[in-house]
């Protein structure tokens, strides 16, 4: 939200915004890493990010349907009028039109929150024909009043809602899943080490599932909720997800609460209530130690059982920034000790490890990869997706750093995408990141 006040053409706005705003609550070490960073940050690297924001953002809207209209504007949400930061994207009348008043609208209404209707006119007015376009700003300062008249006591949601105009879109039963597993490629990609986690965890439930005779609709709601289980994640900050230490009191308590907000945000929608409630289960254990209600074994049905100890194997079998990942037996030791702990439980988690033990169905084999991609290509892509800088790719495949960076460029091209972030969810998309 911070930065949404600022204007990205001013550097040392952004600077004070980042010491003063952001990361006022961080330890003073947080603090000038995170001014450092800014301060060394590479010519391009604010415009890079803020493409890779609008990329995805636009693939999702293509994913789950919301029309052209919106997909565009998504692509253009962070488009400045003039042009200036973010080359990568259009200017002028070239931005989506629907993108240019979204855009201008969410700048004011933040300055309106922390100033009022005046600090709302000033930044639309002092940012006239540069960030944003010069006759929607006219259009604003004419009925800024009327436009910030408070909604009144009601629901925002139901608002929202109430104003959309018919005929209304709504999600067909038959696309849920489509949705879901939208959702978990995006919310995979906050970090690099949970690429491709969620689509992993769901897979695992589902075949143990399968396995333990769970079946219909209950199987169904069990394998959207692995899919979505980690929606929450977004709600806490990327410095807690990577910091490689222990966490204090504060960042414990944001983590405890992720799988609260991944079932908050689900079960406001009827079709996802079930999985909802089951996603909110997913780091609970039998012996009432778990979060974040610490629900005690008879209040954990069976599909939830499931979920946590196919969520626990897949996270132990990836690495963390604070470890190395586990190997497919040291996971199986782990989990073992979780069930005698009766933390766990055992037919859950022996049908969990069954599963992970057999080969994976519809794996796509390393023939015919899509777009025309070649072997060595696909290798860097992989890669690539986790996280790895050129260098770092360069040395694990023994070429030159020059090399890899042809090979990105190529890829890039093939698969017709502009930033990493793209990229990593193409390889999503086409089952690239595990194999």
């Amino acid at each position: 939200r911070w930065f949404s006040e600022a204007d990205y053409a001013d550097r040392g706005q952004l600077l004070r915004l980042a010491a003063t705003r952001v990361a006022r609550d961080w330890g003073p070490l947080a603090r000038a890493q995170a001014v450092a960073g800014l301060v060394t940050a590479p010519s391009g690297f604010v415009a890079g990010a803020f493409a890779a924001i609008c990329e995805v953002g636009a693939r999702l809207g293509e994913r789950l349907g919301v029309g052209p209209g919106v997909t565009e504007a998504l692509q253009h949400a962070y488009a400045r009028w003039d042009g200036r930061v973010f080359f990568l994207l259009p200017s002028g009348e070239g931005i989506s039109a629907l993108a240019r008043l979204v855009h201008l609208v969410h700048v004011a209404q933040v300055h309106h929150r922390l100033g009022g209707r005046g600090a709302a006119d000033d930044v639309v007015r002092s940012r006239r024909a540069s960030e944003f376009d010069p006759e929607l700003c006219d259009l604003w300062l004419a009925h800024s009043a009327e436009l910030l008249r408070p909604l009144g006591g009601e629901s925002l949601w139901e608002a929202v809602l109430d104003a959309e105009p018919a005929p209304h879109r709504l999600v067909p039963r038959s696309h849920v899943d489509a949705v879901t597993a939208a959702f978990a490629d995006f919310v995979d990609l906050k970090v690099s080490h949970t690429v491709g986690h969620s689509a992993r965890v769901a897979e695992l439930a589902d075949a143990a599932a399968a396995a333990l005779g769970v079946a219909g609709e209950e199987r169904a709601d069990l394998r959207r909720a692995a899919q979505v289980h980690d929606l929450g994640c977004v709600s806490v900050p990327n410095r807690i997800w990577t910091k490689r230490g222990p966490l204090n009191r504060a960042e414990w308590e944001r983590v405890r609460l992720h799988a609260y907000h991944s079932e908050r945000v689900l079960t406001v929608a009827g079709p996802l209530r079930r999985a909802g409630e089951l996603a909110g289960l997913h780091h609970e254990r039998l012996d009432g130690s778990g979060y974040h209600r610490r629900l005690p074994a008879p209040a954990i049905p069976l599909p939830a059982r499931v979920l946590a100890a196919a969520e626990a194997y897949q996270s132990m079998v990836e690495e963390r920034p604070w470890r190395p990942a586990l190997s497919d037996a040291e996971a199986a030791r782990e989990l073992g000790q979780e069930v005698r702990a009766r933390r766990l439980d055992r037919a859950a988690t022996e049908a969990v490890l069954e599963t992970a033990g057999a080969p994976r169905a519809g794996r796509r084999q390393a023939s015919g990869w899509p777009a025309g991609l070649t072997d060595r290509e696909v290798d860097v892509l992989r890669r690539l997706a986790r996280g790895r800088s050129n260098r770092e790719i360069a040395r694990e495949l023994h070429v030159s750093e020059g090399t890899v960076h042809t090979h990105v460029i190529n890829v890039y091209g093939k698969i017709e995408v502009n930033t990493r972030a793209g990229a990593t969810l193409y390889a999503l998309e086409h089952d690239l990141i595990q194999l």
